[in-house]
């Protein structure tokens, strides 16, 4: 009987589809370390962490008085890091830029040995890797190579719970990745998925060691904010509890956006129930749940980007690894050889990669004028910074382009906003300014930011 075989029974046909995962990454981060490099605004808070960054390195109060227009929300080790950087490098914007880029990188490494240790394959670990760069790159695109500390954060964070997974592989040494969890939290406190799934796993398993690592970890969290109180004052507790916003109807709004992720969470939730006694799948799970539920509740703010997501494309790349590992094992492929289940969910995968509206990695390719437009929103940008420089006293506009036109920070319109709905500042708090001749509002060219 001549047996006839189809091109998906053929390992080779997976190994191309793998490439195929590992080229759209590869090209899609390949824009975004161009772009770093580019003298345009990539979001608007690029030029508030670069003030901030200089205020670390002494050229104004990190955290400023509450009788001021601008807010300083964030911890303050971010500021120093990239304002260290940023002396090495000459610009703390293009510090906080690269060190992103290098936090991507690093993220993706975690992930890869996260899943190794967690008991997937080596394919799988890089598949898991690789999604995360493609879907960072692809769909949070505004956020890779941006001076914003929050990819930092989550590389430092992501390497943390690794310590964890191989301290529970050991059974032993769960005080240093929380400590390092906890260092985490003075880059950016809004990282909550994974430390709270080990001490979870911990509370439920390892009861002594929860109760020693929560002390710890109080301990350290307390002697940082004793820290930060005994150099910032009060100001520091006013700037980091600064009033927002928070609407249900926005945090609801999370569904709509759980699309970029969608056939790895997919995956993810069927390998949950297919494999549900499986203690590393169980883990898994845990973290995806947690990392769902923190997205939901930071959703909900004023002013809440899409960065609040990055905790759950990090569990979804993890579980991704371990859903690609076990696919033969599910019911719903037992019809199936385990390199045609593989090749189905890979494909599937690079499917909904491809289908994004960001097309810069291939217009830099093949469209011509793309370089003549990024030329012109450079020029933009140039022009911008010379007008702004010539306007008297102090201004309101894009952050980035008062920041490069030499223009001290006077005013950060949304925390400033966000301050008065809640009546922590006059109503016309900056009305008062522009009327009395102390502040002036400049409409700067919208081409200066990299938005469509």
């Amino acid at each position: 009987m001549l047996l006839v075989t189809t091109k998906a029974d053929d390992p080779r046909y997976l190994g191309v589809i793998e490439w195929t995962l590992y080229v759209i990454a590869t090209w899609s981060f390949a824009w975004t370390v161009y772009r770093a490099f580019l003298n345009v605004e990539i979001q608007p808070n690029e030029g508030w962490n670069a003030y901030f960054a200089d205020a670390a390195m002494g050229k104004m109060p990190l955290y400023p008085s509450a009788d001021q227009l601008i807010t300083n929300n964030y911890p303050p080790l971010s500021f120093y890091i990239v304002g260290l950087v940023g002396r090495f490098v000459g610009d703390p914007v293009l510090a906080g830029r690269l060190l992103s880029l290098v936090a991507v990188v690093a993220i993706a490494t975690a992930i890869a040995l996260s899943v190794r240790r967690l008991g997937g394959s080596g394919v799988g670990a890089r598949i898991s890797a690789a999604f995360f760069v493609a879907t960072m790159s692809r769909f949070f695109m505004s956020y890779v190579g941006m001076n914003e500390p929050q990819l930092l954060s989550e590389a430092i964070m992501t390497f943390g719970f690794l310590g964890f997974l191989i301290a529970r592989s050991n059974d032993r040494g769960y005080v240093g990745p929380v400590l390092v969890m906890a260092f985490a939290g003075f880059i950016k406190h809004n990282i909550i998925a994974m430390p709270l799934t080990a001490f979870l796993w911990l509370g439920l398993h390892r009861r002594s060691e929860a109760v020693k690592c929560f002390w710890i970890a109080a301990i350290a969290i307390m002697t940082g904010t004793a820290i930060c109180y005994a150099l910032f004052g009060r100001n520091f507790f006013l700037n980091i509890l600064s009033p927002r916003h928070y609407s249900l109807k926005s945090a609801l709004g999370i569904f709509g956006k759980l699309e970029w992720v969608s056939v790895g969470l997919v995956a993810c939730f069927y390998n949950a129930w297919a494999r549900r006694r499986d203690a590393n799948v169980q883990l898994c799970s845990c973290l995806i749940a947690i990392a769902l539920g923190s997205y939901f509740l930071q959703k909900g703010g004023a002013g809440v980007d899409i960065n609040a997501q990055f905790d759950l494309v990090i569990a979804v790349a993890i579980g991704l690894g371990l859903a690609f590992t076990q696919v033969s094992l599910w019911p719903v492929a037992r019809p199936l050889r385990p390199e045609q289940a593989q090749a189905i969910l890979l494909l599937a995968v690079c499917v909904r990669l491809l289908a994004s509206k960001q097309l810069q990695p291939a217009r830099l390719v093949f469209d011509r004028s793309f370089k003549n437009e990024i030329a012109m929103r450079e020029r933009a940008m140039t022009d911008s910074v010379q007008r702004v420089r010539r306007i008297p006293g102090d201004v309101l506009c894009s952050a980035l382009v008062s920041y490069r036109a030499g223009k001290p920070f006077a005013v950060d319109a949304f925390n400033a906003q966000q301050r008065i709905l809640a009546g922590a500042l006059p109503k016309d708090a900056i009305a008062a300014r522009v009327a009395a001749g102390t502040l002036t509002i400049v409409e700067v060219d919208q081409h200066t930011h990299w938005g469509p």
